[in-house]
């Protein structure tokens, strides 16, 4: 069975905002806090204000740099559902500041199809068609765990529906992903282009899982630049 994907849905209304912060800080759950280098702090709630500035007890200790305006992000659950957001945390003797600055609500879809953003880092690259050795560079368009498609100019291959292709999947700098599936799919774009609808099959659940994290970063760069 596929894995879920964990898809990143936006909180824009700042009175819902509001409301589950407090929720949040009602609840007694502490926030994890985590830097660029994945380093963490656990930390225990103590209030919020109209600004959406958590206040928060002072870690015991910390290796982190809080220093020059470092971007952390920051999840906490309530009830079973998680939620992530940006900031710049504060740190004093008596607390710690944390603004939220962005606010997601993580859920988990199973057969989610995630667009991926034009501008980003992004191939499919068939290396048999048919069990024939090959190399089809493609431009990756959407990715779930169950299928994906493709963009590919139509003279660079001969293709048609039920074609077996083997590829690699390629996002950002992230090690290839190898994906095994059925074209299900085929229409042209333009005088130029086709795009390809792949069907995935008897692929192994290291790939699915592979998928499922390589999306999960994907949204999390997007969503969260980090710097230096």
């Amino acid at each position: 069975m596929s894995e879920s994907l964990i898809v990143f849905k936006a909180i824009h209304n700042e009175a819902e905002k509001q409301t589950l912060l407090q929720r949040l800080v009602n609840s007694n759950e502490s926030i994890v806090l985590r830097d660029k280098f994945d380093r963490s702090i656990t930390l225990r709630t103590m209030g919020v204000n109209d600004k959406l500035q958590i206040k928060c007890h002072p870690p015991e200790s910390t290796a982190m740099n809080t220093e020059d305006s470092a971007t952390f992000t920051a999840s906490f659950s309530i009830r079973g559902e998680k939620y992530l957001f940006e900031t710049h945390p504060v740190i004093n003797e008596n607390n710690v500041t944390l603004t939220v600055l962005n606010l997601f609500h993580l859920q988990k879809r199973k057969n989610y199809r995630y667009v991926i953003p034009s501008d980003y880092s992004a191939e499919f690259v068939v290396t048999y068609l048919n069990q024939s050795v090959c190399s089809h560079t493609c431009r990756l368009l959407d990715l779930s765990t169950e299928g994906c498609a493709v963009e590919i100019p139509q003279t660079e291959a001969s293709l048609h529906l039920e074609d077996l292709v083997e590829a690699e999947i390629f996002l950002g700098d992230r090690d290839p992903i190898v994906v095994q599936g059925l074209i299900k799919n085929i229409r042209v774009k333009n005088d130029e282009m086709l795009v390809l609808g792949v069907e995935f099959n008897h692929m192994a659940n290291a790939s699915e899982g592979k998928i499922v994290a390589s999306l999960t970063d994907l949204q999390r760069d997007i969503y969260f630049r980090r710097t230096g």
